[in-house]
């Protein structure tokens, strides 16, 4: 399966590595691709075309800034019809992406810091035109990056911040 990894920053490239060892097909997107030429080394291929590394995909994966989720969907938006775009942006809602590209097929997952050793705990929710035959697909690619949980849109923004918090309290505890 074909997966592009839209803004390969430290959770994108996270994400990529994970997929690709996992034996996806990963294309990577960077602004700044000098820094995630590394990526080559797993058979990702990396490019600065988002447009581009959409068009060849079957699953979008945007992981960039919330206040740029809007500007990638627009600039996307004509490769997604039809196509499963998972969002790792926190704050940004279903609605909100689905007035931008009404074609895709959204999910929303919030993965944690742990996603760089692929065992992140993810918390994901779906719009309502994802099928269960998609959801499958979905949480096939989220278990190469550990271990998915759907819950409800509404309980997101609080699992982001208990998930975005977790492993530092974890951590502080341990070494107590």
């Amino acid at each position: 399966m074909k997966v592009a990894v839209i803004g390969a920053g430290k959770i994108g490239r996270a994400v990529a590595e994970g997929l690709a060892k996992a034996g996806y097909e990963v294309t990577a997107t960077r602004r700044r691709i000098e820094e995630i030429k590394g990526l080559e080394r797993l058979g990702v291929t990396v490019t600065r075309d988002n447009r581009e590394a959409s068009s060849k995909a079957e699953i979008i994966i945007i992981s960039v800034k919330p206040k740029d989720v809007g500007s990638v969907l627009r600039e996307i938006r004509g490769e997604v019809k039809g196509k499963i775009v998972i969002s790792v942006a926190a704050a940004v809602t279903l609605s909100q992406m689905k007035k931008v590209c009404p074609e895709a097929l959204f999910v929303r997952v919030m993965p944690n810091i742990t996603v760089l050793v692929q065992e992140s705990l993810m918390a994901y929710c779906v719009d309502g035109s994802v099928t269960p035959e998609l959801k499958r697909t979905v949480e096939k690619v989220l278990e190469a990056l550990g271990k998915p949980v759907e819950v409800e849109e509404s309980q997101m923004d609080a699992i982001t911040a208990l998930s975005g918090c977790a492993p530092a309290y974890l951590s502080l505890i341990l070494e107590a």
